[in-house]
């Protein structure tokens, strides 16, 4: 099952809690910090906490904006999703390119609810259809066949929202 762990700031949390409306309305599970009541952990608790959490979870979106500079939560998840392969993706409301870490354009990123609904179209289709397809698209590209689920989800949303 799909499940998606929305990272974001605290200062993030109304257009955290709109991006898991509409995941949540399109039938994708989603886990948000501010829908948990058990949440008040703090230190190495929080950090083991929110890991098995992240474990519960088959992809990160990360919220990203101004406020994100100055979380040390953000890139602490995105690291653990990174180290567990999961298929991540940004939203961000910054203005352009250079306003995030270059090291964020690896994937894909949103900028609106219709990149959203691209994002969500994708998610609501089997893994193995989706990577069955993309292996038969990339098959004669110089970046050769996806090597699993997160790298054909990545191309794939990449190219549906015009990104390199």
């Amino acid at each position: 099952m799909t499940k998606i762990f929305i990272s974001h700031k605290k200062e993030d949390s109304e257009l955290a809690n709109s991006i898991a409306y509409q995941l949540q309305r399109s039938g994708v599970g989603v886990y948000l910090d501010v829908l948990d009541s058990r949440l008040q952990d703090n230190g190495e608790e929080l950090s083991n906490y929110l890991q098995e959490k992240l474990s519960q979870c088959s992809h990160l979106l990360a919220v990203l904006s101004y406020n994100t500079r100055l979380s040390w939560w953000v890139p602490f998840e995105i690291g653990i999703a990174t180290e567990k392969q999961y298929p991540i993706s940004s939203y961000i409301t910054v203005g352009s390119k250079t306003d995030i870490p270059e090291y964020l354009w690896k994937w894909p990123v949103l900028r609106s609810s219709e990149d959203l609904q691209k994002y969500i179209f994708l998610l609501n289709k089997s893994s193995s259809l989706l990577l069955s397809e993309e292996k038969k698209h990339w098959q004669y590209s110089i970046k050769g066949t996806p090597k699993n689920y997160a790298d054909a989800l990545h191309r794939r949303l990449k190219l549906n929202l015009g990104q390199p």
